[in-house]
């Protein structure tokens, strides 16, 4: 099936979730197919990639997010590619994105990244540490916090993914009158309609979009 018919599909499915198309496998033609179809909410993992392709398709009103783990480094370029940071997890990654937010006069949006699954090798804040970087990123002038991002673990039977879900639904709602929180991105193309029966309002899909990983 062709990009635009695959993601016409998957939005008729969500409804009014927001669809992250994450663009991390996908090949050129494939990227401006979907930009073709109307769809510009776009993800990457890397700052270098997404730089290249905001390039490639600066034609285009893309809104790029960041999904992978941002180094403190590459902040300064982060705040010129990303509409949206989702993968903030540390006061020290926070400090560092305001920063170079302040000095081109943008307030950057972030979500925070909780590690749900306690996954040693994934990025994110344990569930536990989470208010303390909410309360932080508050008080930054340059950040907007929007909302919590998590990664559930990578199970076979993806109905195992539920109660990493809920869980993270369940911290959402603790925090978001609190804290203003609007988006809870949870679920990429294998387990989304998981996530979004657990309250999800925000995917990240790339094969189910764009084919193969």
């Amino acid at each position: 099936m062709s990009v635009k018919t695959n993601l016409q599909k998957i939005l008729t499915e969500l409804g009014s979730v927001q669809l992250v198309a994450v663009t991390k496998y996908a090949a050129p033609e494939q990227v401006r197919e979907l930009l073709d179809a109307g769809h510009f909410v776009l993800g990457e993992n890397k700052v270098q990639s997404a730089a290249q392709k905001a390039e490639q398709y600066k034609q285009y009103p893309v809104q790029w997010h960041m999904l992978g783990h941002l180094q403190t480094n590459k902040a300064k370029q982060a705040v010129r590619v990303f509409e949206v940071i989702q993968s903030v997890d540390s006061e020290k990654i926070a400090e560092a994105i305001n920063k170079e937010a302040a000095k081109i006069n943008k307030v950057q949006k972030i979500l925070a990244q909780v590690n749900i699954g306690r996954e040693p090798q994934k990025s994110g804040i344990a569930p536990e540490l989470l208010e303390k970087l909410l309360v932080y990123c508050k008080e930054l002038k340059n950040i907007r916090l929007l909302g919590l991002m998590a990664l559930a673990p990578d199970l076979p039977d993806k109905e195992q993914t539920r109660p990493y879900f809920k869980a993270m639904k369940e911290l959402f709602d603790r925090y978001a009158a609190s804290y203003g929180l609007e988006f809870l991105s949870l679920g990429m193309s294998g387990d989304y309609p998981v996530a979004v029966q657990e309250g999800a309002n925000m995917v990240r899909i790339g094969s189910r979009i764009f084919g193969g990983e």
